[in-house]
């Protein structure tokens, strides 16, 4: 890989950390679907219509981690290594896989940078340990899976280095635990769920956002409207559309520099030809080609 490598694909298709099969496809749809932005050109090249040409060339794909006969555990490690890997240059450019995914990912970054960062969840679930009453942060960890991860994640960075986005607005928790709960959020992180004015505002949400930070990107696809987004293991019945989604991703690193990014839960059976599919993971690709776009741009210093 040259030294000077902007991003690096990185396939991570596992399905380990939930319950529901599909998601260890997600490399295989997104590289398949991304072809449709090659078409039939010689010598292919992508123009954002209002900066102009993608420098992709700064980019490398370096194929997908092999996960066979791999426990969560092991499969987990193997990410990591990868990502610590890589030259100092390159931002990690995930395409998982289940949710359980970002913790490796970032914990390899964590580890190998002088400089700590806010970690940026799209979701359409929290994917906190909700299930016991007392703050999070002062609870034993269980297992990570899709459902806890960004608990651990927070464990790792701290409650004011993550900012969730996105999520329904309403949750279910025991109701012993459901006066405490607003203390509970406090202590993992800030979240700005759907309803959240300042998803309409860009002053008030770049506020939040904060300027001149490094900043990586975990997109749980679950986050767009199941109308958009349906192969995915928990579609949201009320989310994000595909443009403001894209609309928020550019306002979070407008001021801000990205240093890594997965984009998770795009599930579906190998096999899926159906319309609805190959149009979810058009939509998923295109997100995927914004976030890639922005890492190869910076590092050009064009961003």
């Amino acid at each position: 890989m040259p030294p000077d490598t902007a991003a690096a694909v990185i396939g991570s298709g596992y399905s380990l950390g939930t319950a529901h099969e599909g998601a260890e496809n997600g490399p295989f749809f997104l590289r398949t679907l991304s072809k449709a932005h090659l078409w039939g050109a010689e010598r292919p090249g992508i123009v954002e219509l209002r900066r102009g040409r993608v420098p992709l060339e700064r980019a490398v794909d370096i194929g997908d981690v092999v996960f066979d006969g791999m426990t969560l555990d092991d499969a987990q490690e193997a990410l990591s290594q990868v990502v610590a890997a890589l030259p100092a240059t390159a931002v990690p450019a995930v395409i998982g896989g289940d949710h359980s995914v970002t913790l490796p990912v970032v914990r390899a970054l964590w580890k190998r940078r002088q400089r700590p960062f806010t970690v940026v969840q799209f979701d359409h679930h929290l994917d906190l340990q909700l299930w016991d009453g007392a703050p999070t942060r002062d609870l034993p960890r269980e297992r990570i899976f899709n459902t806890n991860v960004m608990s651990h994640v927070s464990d790792l960075v701290g409650p004011e280095r993550l900012l969730q986005i996105g999520m329904a607005p309403y949750t279910t928790v025991e109701a012993d635990s459901a006066d405490g709960l607003d203390g509970h959020l406090k202590g993992v992180g800030r979240q700005l769920p759907l309803l959240a004015p300042e998803l309409d505002d860009p002053d008030a949400f770049r506020a939040l956002v904060g300027s001149g930070s490094d900043v990586y990107l975990t997109v749980d696809i679950d986050v767009l409207d199941r109308s958009v987004m349906s192969s995915t293991g928990y579609p949201a019945e009320v989310g994000l559309g595909t443009r403001d989604l894209l609309r928020l991703i550019d306002w979070v690193l407008r001021d801000n520099r990205l240093v890594g990014f997965d984009l998770v839960e795009f599930a579906a059976p190998k096999d899926a030809r159906d319309a609805t599919t190959l149009g979810d993971a058009g939509r998923a690709v295109l997100v995927f080609l914004h976030l890639l776009n922005r890492a190869c741009r910076q590092s050009a210093g064009r961003a």
